[in-house]
């Protein structure tokens, strides 16, 4: 799984507000990405459902479509 840029205390520290802003004007899905989008893509991999392999999913907002 390969993530995008998501909204954590971690993630903004020393980081200006204005590189969430434009990483979310990049995305073709109009806004900031939280934990919870990374955290369903997880459950899903780790569900019953999931048949995937030798897959890297990007959870980025569409960033890697720009």
């Amino acid at each position: 799984m390969a993530p995008g840029l998501t909204d954590t205390p971690a993630a903004r520290s020393g980081q200006p507000a204005a590189l969430f802003e434009d990483m979310v004007a990049r995305q073709a899905l109009p806004r900031t990405l939280v934990p919870g989008d990374v955290a369903a893509t997880v459950a899903f991999l780790a569900s019953d459902a999931a048949v995937l392999t030798g897959q890297t999913l990007c959870v980025d907002g569409g960033l890697v479509l720009r």
